[in-house]
């Protein structure tokens, strides 16, 4: 009989797909275990179904977990297994307990924590849970034995292409179209991320390590996984899908000659797409590009360079440019309210990004106030002089870790500014509708001048539709 092993993503506002246990389940030997993906944005009573599937042999319960709410819902469904199975081992992974697994295993329902890249390291957990060996000779895990916590060594870095592709049919796929609105496949082509951003948890996980598939691995996989599923759109989840020029020429040639009806999104550096030459930008183009995400992150090369974004502000403008060319739309990414960050420094970011957004309407800024977060340089300087970061998992299920909450670093004042700002140039810079249209004109006057008293329209619009919280 196969073992069961179930692998669970906590309930959260992100629609993608769950990749992470998709690839730690396509990893595991179908012939030994049964995997069982389930999720708490989709299942009605994940609790119920993830017992039911314990009781057929079940080996092992573990979930990736995320920084924020989606904590509260994973340390609720381990209480639960904890409860009915107590001889289950219960394993966390992912970003929270990678970057915390001392304070994770001090929770009585959590035995082992899996750091990093998962793959190699949860096979082999398996193996030694079904021999009941001692879990010494597994690198890349924490666990508790008698109570005592055991740090074992760390795993080096697995180059992606050795795993085997991602077993789609895991998970419900169309359940996720639905849930994201249209019809879209995530998919994952590189994994790590070579920049040491110095406000960024990345070069912590992946030791600035990157690997890549090849762009036939990559065009061979979605071309086969369109023939099943139909999707219209490819949104790579890569940290940094633009890293290699060459690859990304590659895997565009692929797509337009197999003529894949399909449009696609990828992340991008200001200064990958200064060096994508003009022939790459029109092939992405042909072959779909429709968007791609740059970490703008400052307005100011001062900050640029504390920050050791490792960009020139020129790149930014240079690489929008580029996009209003070949008319590819930009989510942009803003980080304000760094310690020590001046106002004017602020001032000036909001500046850059009022400049970005008249050069087209298909631009989309999203700003965020900086909230510590482990992991990396600024952090830890921070530690140094005494911040104090959250102690407990119940304290980190709080934690807001996009930025959408107030910065401790920004006058009350300052962040009424921004506030208003944040509102007014989405509503301003937007596409013109005859509808919109006095709205849009009175919006950009706000901006201005600067006139954000009695912001009427503001309100009432998040009165009528409140934003959603991100964590």
């Amino acid at each position: 009989m196969k073992h069961t092993v179930v692998l669970y993503n906590p309930d959260a506002v992100f629609y993608t797909m769950p990749l992470a246990l998709i690839a730690i389940a396509s990893y595991l030997d179908p012939a030994i275990y049964n995997v069982v993906i389930i999720d708490g944005r989709i299942d009605v009573n994940p609790i119920k179904k993830i017992q039911e599937a314990l009781s057929d042999n079940g080996l092992c319960f573990a979930t990736s977990v995320l920084t924020g709410s989606p904590i509260k819902d994973a340390l609720k469904v381990s209480e639960a297994v904890k409860y009915k199975f107590p001889q289950i081992p219960v394993v966390w992974g992912g970003w929270h307990p990678s970057l915390f697994p001392k304070q994770t295993l001090e929770n009585e329902n959590i035995d082992i924590v899996v750091k990093g890249q998962g793959e190699v390291t949860f096979a082999n957990l398996l193996e030694k849970i079904i021999t009941g060996k001692n879990r010494n000779g597994v690198n890349g895990i924490c666990y508790k034995e008698n109570g005592i916590y055991i740090e074992n060594p760390e795993r080096a870095m697995d180059d992606i292409n050795r795993f085997p592709p991602f077993n789609y049919d895991l998970i419900d796929v169309k359940s996720y179209m639905n849930l994201s609105g249209r019809k879209q496949l995530d998919y994952i082509s590189s994994q790590g991320c070579r920049f040491r951003c110095s406000f960024c948890a990345d070069p912590f996980m992946y030791n600035r390590g990157w690997f890549a598939y090849s762009p036939k691995r990559v065009v061979d996989e979605i071309e086969s996984l369109w023939l099943k599923y139909r999707f219209s759109h490819v949104h790579f989840q890569d940290e940094t899908f633009f890293t290699n020029s060459k690859r990304v020429k590659a895997i565009a040639e692929e797509f337009i000659k197999r003529q894949l009806p399909i449009t696609w999104f990828g992340t991008m550096r200001a200064d990958q797409g200064v060096r994508l030459g003009d022939d790459v930008w029109q092939l992405c183009k042909e072959s779909g590009l429709e968007r791609v995400m740059i970490g703008m992150e400052a307005g100011t090369q001062e900050m640029l360079d504390w920050m050791q974004k490792d960009i020139k502000l020129e790149h930014i403008y240079d690489a929008a440019k580029q996009c209003v060319k070949y008319d590819i739309s930009i989510n942009f990414s803003i980080i304000v309210g760094f310690p020590g960050e001046t106002e004017e420094s602020i001032s000036e970011t909001l500046n850059v990004v009022k400049k970005l957004r008249k050069m087209s309407s298909n631009f989309n800024m999203s700003i965020f106030y900086y909230k510590p977060y482990p992991g990396n340089k600024i952090a830890d300087e921070l530690l140094a002089n005494g911040y104090q970061f959250n102690s407990t998992l119940e304290d980190w299920s709080n934690f807001d870790y996009v930025g959408t909450k107030k910065s401790e670093w920004i006058s009350e004042e300052k962040i009424k500014e921004i506030e208003n700002f944040k509102y007014y140039q989405n509503l301003a810079y937007n596409k013109r509708t005859p509808i919109k249209f006095l709205f849009q004109e009175f919006a950009k006057w706000r901006i201005e001048n600067k006139a954000y008293k009695f912001p009427i329209e503001r309100k009432l619009k998040e009165l009528l539709n409140p934003t959603q919280k991100m964590s």
